[in-house]
C-alpha cells in the first residue's frame, strides 16, 4: 500500500537502508499486552493504544478503524522485504495545544555492529509544545529491516515540560516510555501486515480516548490524513514492503 499523503509536506528521505540482518537470538521487547498499556503507578505510560486500518482512503471517501490486536496473523514476506514506514499524518489534542512538553517516536534498528539489547534509535516523529504553535515534524518515509525474531520495534516517549527557571534542582524524573513491537511472532500485541496503524498518545495521566476504535474513522484532509472524532494526540503510519513491487491492498469503503 503506498501513502499517497506522504509526498506533501517534507520531501521524503531515505533512511538507514540495511540490506541484511544478522540473526538475532532474542527479541528486542517482549512485553505482555498488560504490561504494554497499563498506567504504571510510577510514571505516565505515554502510548494509549493502538488502532488499524487495511489502507488509507481513497479522497472523498473514509474507512473504519479496528484495534490493532484484531490481526490475527502477520505477514512473513517482510522478512524478505524489509518494511517501509511513512508518515501520513499526526494531530496534538486541543486540550495540549501549545502547551509544554509533547511527544516523540523513534525507530529502533537492530543491525549487525551492535548487540540485540542495544539498537540504533531513529527519532522520526516529534510533536513539540510552543508557545506560537505546536511544532509538528513533517511527513517522511523510511526502509527499516525486519528481523525474524520480533518485526518493526517503534519507541514512544513523552517529553517532559521543561524545569522552571527559578527551580535550581530539576525533579525527579522516571521513565515515561512505551515500546512498541509489531510483531512477526505468536506474542501479545499488534502483529506486523501491510495497512496503517494509528498511535494515540497519552500526555497527560487525564488523556483518554474511545473504548472502542471503530467509533472513529480515517480520513484524508489537505494532503495528509486525520481521525475524525478524536480528542487525542496521534501519529498515523502506513506500513508497506520495503520493495514495493506489489500493488496496494483494495481501499477502504465511501464515506456516508
Amino acid at each position: 500500500m503506498k501513502a499517497t499523503g506522504v509526498s506533501s509536506g517534507i520531501a521524503r528521505r531515505e533512511f538507514l537502508r540495511i540490506s541484511s540482518v544478522a540473526a538475532i537470538g532474542v527479541s528486542v521487547v517482549s512485553l505482555s499486552e498488560r504490561n504494554l498499556f497499563a498506567v504504571s503507578s510510577a510514571a505516565l505510560v505515554p502510548l494509549m493504544d493502538v488502532g488499524y486500518a487495511p489502507s488509507l482512503p481513497l479522497p472523498g471517501s473514509s474507512v473504519p478503524l479496528a484495534s490493532a490486536a484484531s490481526i490475527l496473523s502477520p505477514d512473513p514476506r517482510f522478512i524478505s522485504s524489509g518494511a517501509r514506514v511513512a508518515v501520513a499524518g499526526a494531530r496534538r489534542a486541543a486540550n495540549h495545544a501549545n502547551a509544554p512538553g509533547g511527544i516523540g517516536v523513534d525507530a529502533l534498528f537492530v543491525t549487525n555492529y551492535r548487540q540485540p539489547n542495544n539498537p540504533t534509535h531513529f527519532r522520526f516523529f516529534s510533536v513539540s509544545g510552543r508557545p506560537d504553535g505546536d511544532a509538528i515534524s513533517g511527513q517522511l518515509s523510511f526502509n527499516m529491516p525486519v528481523p525474524l525474531t520480533s518485526g518493526v520495534t517503534l519507541m514512544v516517549k513523552r517529553q517532559r515540560p521543561s524545569t522552571s527557571p527559578e527551580l535550581t534542582t530539576p525533579p525527579p524524573t522516571e521513565p515515561e516510555v512505551t515500546p512498541l513491537t509489531l510483531s512477526l511472532g505468536n506474542v501479545a500485541g499488534p502483529k506486523l501486515t501491510r495497512g496503517v496503524y494509528v498511535l494515540a498518545f497519552r500526555e497527560e495521566a487525564t488523556d483518554s480516548m474511545p473504548s472502542n476504535w471503530n467509533r472513529l474513522t480515517l480520513a484524508p484532509a489537505d494532503g495528509s490524513y486525520y481521525i475524525a472524532g478524536a480528542t487525542f494526540s496521534y501519529l498515523i503510519l502506513s506500513v508497506d514492503y520495503a520493495d514495493a513491487a506489489s500493488p496496494p491492498p483494495n481501499r477502504g469503503r465511501s464515506a456516508h
